[in-house]
């Protein structure tokens, strides 16, 4: 089909212009030219993969696809998929004879998205199972060997965001800053994947009068999806390798002043919002010291995170130019790396690259921008989880706790959810290792997860956590900060103590014989470090609403249970109220603190 369909929508790289124009390094070039390929580790033989194709589409598809209220989002995805060209329907009898097939079940995501004017509106996605027989490490996702593939890292796109934010506001405070976001739509169907690798990820669905008798043969379709589906562990990669692409160029664009985007406009200037500026009354947050800086002269830059990206840009009288091509830096950069659009020319229905429905609510300039879930507020300065999410990740955690037991899926969930807290408040991650160790638990046993005390006290904890979220969070909380306040701890068999030259405030505690005993020489290290920070923070004359504490320690146990949980909880359990107690401290003080490990020759205290 596709080697018959030259320059068509079939043909590989359709979505993008050509290599001629692009000029691409290897990688991105092979991709257009000839598809996607998976870095396969291994290859399954013959006998197992018809054993595993057999069984597959006798098991069928997951049953969140199959419920009766459900079918017919997933039919209506399908046919969607089939007429924009990303899948190639077949017989069943096809499957089984097409070389080195293989069918996995897919499922239905609820999902939530924003309509024209930003409303928040449920969303369905198909995704499709390429983990499937996980046990066996025969999938597809099993097989691809991920060393080959360059990581997509979601925490470092937010973390430059933030921290280009930061500096901006740094070197230029009580000014406006600007940003706009704008959606590749439907991002991993606009890459092809060879047709070796195509064949190796096909889905099974039925024709639409299925459902008005009985499952069978007969009606059933089988869907070669010959674009990157949602659940492959490539996709990510594949598809920043050309979002990536699309970001830098935004970037060089925005940078670049012989552009002028009056004269030179992008085809979507005319749907592009105008920029929207808060209030003057409402303060602007200041930017303490960071402990790294951009160049000076930086006053903008674009960024994202496979189908996001983001645009931002100081808004004073002398960046009006800069400010005209933030407006449009990214849109314009997407127009120069995909295909146009041919509109009545196109032989098969072809929707924009950029997602108008979403620029119209995100795609002028502001103070406030949603950004992979996250709103920004540029003008307060603060980092907040949107209401509508904190509700669902709160509510899922109060009824674990009223339940006392959840199920693997939900789980699953559960620990997705808080571990995209975790990226805006560090100290959470503490708290993930007890739910990580029942997902595991209870993926491999396929059963219910029993909460104890200690995972309902770390729940307990998450619902403080996820309120300070909703709230807001200083982004001075979250960028790597200058420490405003150093410390030292020690301790002894015998007792703790601390020193620090910010305060000059020096203590020492003595244990009792009782508590001598009950605590090993690591975990008095630990408890050492915590009350020397509660100590030297009631003492500390710095002006810094947001302070950032130094804690230096001789114990390398001590300084990594600071930041992490790498510890036994069933034979440590005092180390995890400890932290636990460390957590909320910080809280309260509207702090971020780093810890370093310091020789014991040089510690004087």
């Amino acid at each position: 089909v596709i080697d018959d369909s030259p320059g068509s929508h079939n043909s590989y790289g359709s979505e993008l212009r050509p290599p001629w124009q692009l000029e691409p390094w290897q990688e991105f070039h092979d991709d257009m030219v000839y598809g996607i390929q998976y870095p396969f580790e291994k290859q399954i033989d013959e006998e197992t993969r018809q054993s595993q194709l057999k069984a597959n589409m006798e098991r069928g598809n997951h049953k969140s696809a199959l419920k009766e209220d459900e079918r017919q989002h997933v039919t209506k995805l399908m046919r969607t998929d089939v007429e924009n060209g990303y899948a190639v329907p077949i017989t069943a009898e096809g499957v089984r004879r097409l070389k080195d097939a293989e069918v996995y079940p897919v499922g239905l995501q609820d999902q939530n998205t924003i309509d024209e004017r930003g409303n928040v509106i449920p969303k369905k996605r198909v995704t499709h199972d390429l983990s499937h027989n996980r046990k066996t490490g025969e999938s597809v996702n099993q097989r691809v060997d991920m060393t080959q593939l360059k990581p997509a890292m979601y925490g470092h796109a937010m973390s430059r965001v933030l921290h280009l934010i930061h500096h901006i506001r740094r070197r230029h405070p009580g000014k406006r800053i600007l940003c706009n976001k704008f959606d590749i739509d439907k991002a991993y169907r606009r890459l092809h994947t060879r047709a070796s690798t195509a064949a190796k990820c096909i889905a099974m669905w039925f024709l639409d009068d299925m459902w008005k008798g009985e499952a069978s043969e007969k009606n059933s379709v089988g869907l070669v999806l010959t674009r990157l589906p949602f659940g492959s562990s490539p996709a990510p990669d594949k598809f920043c390798t050309v979002s990536e692409t699309v970001f830098d160029l935004g970037g060089d664009l925005l940078a670049c002043e012989e552009w002028d985007p009056t004269a030179l406009p992008s085809p979507y200037a005319d749907v592009i919002p105008q920029p929207k500026r808060l209030d003057d009354d409402i303060p602007f947050g200041a930017a303490e010291e960071a402990d790294v800086s951009l160049d000076e002269s930086c006053v903008g830059g674009v960024d994202g995170y496979i189908d996001d990206g983001i645009t931002v840009a100081l808004d004073t009288p002398e960046t009006t130019g800069l400010i005209s091509r933030a407006a449009q830096a990214v849109a314009m950069a997407l127009f120069l790396i995909f295909r146009p659009l041919a509109k009545g020319l196109e032989a098969i229905n072809r929707p924009d690259i950029l997602s108008v429905r979403k620029m119209l609510a995100e795609g002028g300039l502001c103070e406030l921008v949603i950004f992979l879930g996250w709103l920004i507020n540029t003008r307060l300065l603060t980092v907040a989880l949107p209401e509508e999410k904190y509700i669902a990740y709160s509510t899922q955690i109060q009824e674990c706790l009223d339940a006392r037991r959840i199920s693997g899926e939900k789980l699953k969930t559960l620990v997705g959810r808080l571990n995209h807290v975790c990226y805006v408040i560090p100290d959470g991650r503490h708290f993930m290792s007890r739910l990580r160790n029942l997902e595991k638990a209870s993926a491999d046993s396929n059963r219910f997860a029993t909460l104890d005390d200690e995972t309902r006290a770390d729940l307990r904890l998450w619902l403080t956590f996820l309120k300070s979220a909703r709230d807001g969070i200083s982004i001075n909380r979250i960028v790597f900060r200058k420490p405003t306040l150093q410390s030292y701890s020690d301790a002894s068999e015998f007792g703790i103590g601390g020193y620090s030259p910010s305060t000059g405030v020096a203590w020492r505690y003595e244990f009792t014989d009782e508590q001598q005993l009950a605590f090993t020489l690591n975990c008095k290290e630990y408890i050492g470090v915590v009350v020397d920070s509660v100590i030297q923070s009631q003492y500390d004359q710095s002006p810094c609403p947001y302070p950032c504490y130094l804690h230096w320690s001789d114990s390398t146990s001590s300084i990594g249970w600071m930041r992490k949980s790498n510890f036994s909880f069933g034979e440590m359990p005092v180390h995890a109220e400890i932290a636990r107690f460390h957590a909320r401290h910080m809280m309260e003080m509207n702090a971020c603190h780093y810890s370093q490990h310091l020789p014991g020759v040089d510690n004087i205290i």
